[in-house]
């Protein structure tokens, strides 16, 4: 089984040293659809394409689907969001190395009466700690995205 290395996209140079000695003429890409969306790949893969010769193919999906279509072999990279997932993946022997790349943050919306008294917390933990003390209803993504993964981390 070939390991999946997680990608450090900001440096196109060391991603042509790092895939050098592909066989084949492309690498698949398993990622999650919000770096899809942002125009990330638009921006950085023509360049990194023309400088290592080798064409990115995206799979664009969730966190969770995109460890899992690696870890079946089905994927040659990552570029998802889940810190303690990458590590686990590398630690597991799916990937070779990991590097930090982008970061999450939260923004929670709520009702203008904040009956958890979420305005005044200084860090999404202490938020999250102000609706469970409170036992204010809460609606979770709930979709095994690197997101939901940092969200369900935050909520233990």
């Amino acid at each position: 089984m070939k390991k999946a290395l997680i990608l450090v996209l900001a440096s196109v140079t060391g991603m042509s040293v790092a895939l050098g000695a592909y066989a084949d003429d492309y690498i698949t890409l398993a990622s999650t659809t919000s770096t899809q969306n942002s125009g990330l790949f638009d921006a950085i893969l023509p360049q990194f394409e023309e400088a290592a010769g080798i064409d990115v193919r995206v799979v664009a999906v969730g966190t969770g689907q995109a460890f899992e279509i690696a870890r079946r072999g089905d994927a040659d990279s990552l570029l998802v969001h889940d810190t303690a997932g990458e590590k686990r993946f590398v630690e597991n022997g799916f990937a070779s190395e990991r590097a930090d790349v982008m970061y999450n943050d939260f923004v929670l919306i709520g009702p203008a009466n904040d009956p958890a008294n979420i305005g005044k917390a200084q860090s999404a933990a202490e938020a999250f700690a102000a609706i469970a003390h409170a036992k204010a209803p809460f609606t979770s993504r709930g979709d095994d995205s690197g997101t939901n993964r940092a969200e369900l981390r935050l909520w233990e």
